[in-house]
């Protein structure tokens, strides 16, 4: 599951990935929205943490911040994913195309 923080009119990002093993995705849904709640409770205002989105095969590149790779889910009735890649070599300008493209592939094709 993928939690993001927001602060008033700026924006503080900050993500927070947890691994719930053996949770269906409702479980993992209601136990994101708990954290957020109590991560707000715990905070004074205007901070405010906001349970974005759930993954389901989800790859993190710990070598570096912000990389990752994954299907993600917005809602629990959500039927269908999203493939979502942030900060890898798909998603980057700095690397030729055809990289990207094989790369895509591969993590569709074998990783998930």
């Amino acid at each position: 599951m993928s939690l993001t923080v927001y602060q008033s009119k700026r924006v503080l990002w900050c993500n927070m990935f947890v691994l719930l093993r053996g949770r269906t995705m409702e479980e993992s849904f209601e136990i994101g929205h708990e954290i957020a709640s109590a991560v707000t409770g715990a905070n004074p205002n205007p901070i405010i943490l906001k349970m974005e989105k759930v993954y389901h095969s989800c790859f993190l590149l710990t070598i570096t911040k912000k990389r990752y790779v994954g299907y993600s889910y917005e809602s629990p009735n959500q039927v269908k994913p999203v493939f979502d890649a942030k900060g890898i070599e798909i998603v980057r300008r700095d690397t030729c195309g055809s990289v990207a493209k094989i790369m895509e592939q591969s993590l569709h094709e074998d990783l998930f």
